[in-house]
């Protein structure tokens, strides 16, 4: 059996942190190769959520994303992966024998260690809650990664949604004006300097006749998690084919910290080279919280690299 509720303490190959589409991909590369490895796994990542398809995942057009995550932890599982639903809390340990605490005080140790914690996504805030938004993210017509999704937009009449700075709101719509031109943009945080245009980005706002609005949402219209429309704070409705939220993407890096790992300037895990590998020898990392796009390829491809190079260290190094 490969699904755990719980186990007694048990010394693996590998353990890997974040149940993701890097975690897995990982997993399933190192079971494959007789490794025995636990996945840990919150379920909390965008993927669980995602009804939306994904069509830019090479040869597998038109799968949604929680189709793909259930496939993804069927393959391991079906090749001797062991995965777990918890959330781990602390790590400790170096090359040979690492250590992890789950919340529930559960302990695992492992020769090595992969952490795929990937990135806390931030909702735009209705009526002051987050929560709202949960029905639908990801789910018709409301969407999150310019990478993953611009061509969503295209032709459509577009809100652009900037929960953040002000950068970032517009860099989001000048990715999208590839796609359409009928776009809109709604400053919604409630930091005055966050909302602040630069001379450079109020230009191309203006050059490309962008209508700009500065409010917060009152409340989100909508049905089979399809929006219809946002009630503005001020009491303007705003109707719009496609939203797209411009957020900040925080890394998820407490364990990185609890290990000494390196962090990039972005607040991301530094690994060492593209291998995944870190400062920490026996640590590897993988997808979102590594300094990358969210693309789901990309996190599968990274993931898959790292397990490929740890499959490679325990074969010649340990």
């Amino acid at each position: 059996m490969n699904d755990m509720n719980s186990t007694p303490e048990s010394h693996y190959d590998c353990l890997i942190v974040g149940g993701g589409v890097a975690g897995l991909s990982a997993a399933i590369h190192l079971a494959w190769h007789n490794r025995k490895v636990l996945v840990f796994d919150r379920r909390t990542g965008p993927l669980f959520f995602t009804l939306n398809k994904l069509e830019n995942v090479p040869g597998m057009p038109n799968i949604t994303g929680v189709k793909l995550q259930k496939e993804l932890l069927t393959q391991a599982k079906d090749l001797g992966a062991e995965h777990m639903r918890g959330n781990v809390t602390k790590v400790s340990g170096t090359l040979g024998d690492f250590k992890l605490e789950t919340e529930k005080g559960e302990h695992f140790s492992a020769k090595t260690l992969m952490l795929a914690t990937g990135v806390a996504r931030y909702h735009p805030n209705v009526n002051g809650e987050w929560e709202p938004c949960l029905k639908y993210a990801a789910k018709c017509n409301m969407f999150y990664c310019p990478d993953c999704e611009a061509p969503e937009t295209a032709g459509k009449k577009t809100l652009v949604i900037s929960t953040g700075n002000s950068t970032g709101g517009v860099g989001t719509a000048k990715h999208l004006y590839n796609f359409t031109k009928d776009l809109s943009v709604l400053f919604t945080s409630e930091d005055a300097e966050k909302r602040e245009l630069s001379p450079k980005n109020q230009a191309w706002l203006d050059e490309h006749n962008i209508d700009v609005r500065e409010d917060t949402i009152k409340n989100i219209e909508g049905k089979k998690g399809c929006i219809e429309s946002i009630e503005l704070t001020s009491g303007e409705q705003l109707t719009y084919d496609a939203y797209f939220v411009s957020s900040p993407k925080v890394p998820r890096t407490d364990l990185a910290e609890q290990l000494g790992l390196d962090l990039a300037p972005t607040g991301h895990i530094a690994p060492l080279t593209q291998r995944g590998n870190t400062n920490v020898e026996g640590v590897w990392v993988a997808g979102d919280v590594r300094p990358m796009t969210q693309q789901v390829a990309i996190a599968m491809g990274t993931g898959n690299i790292a397990a490929i190079h740890i499959d490679q260290y325990l074969t010649y190094k340990l």
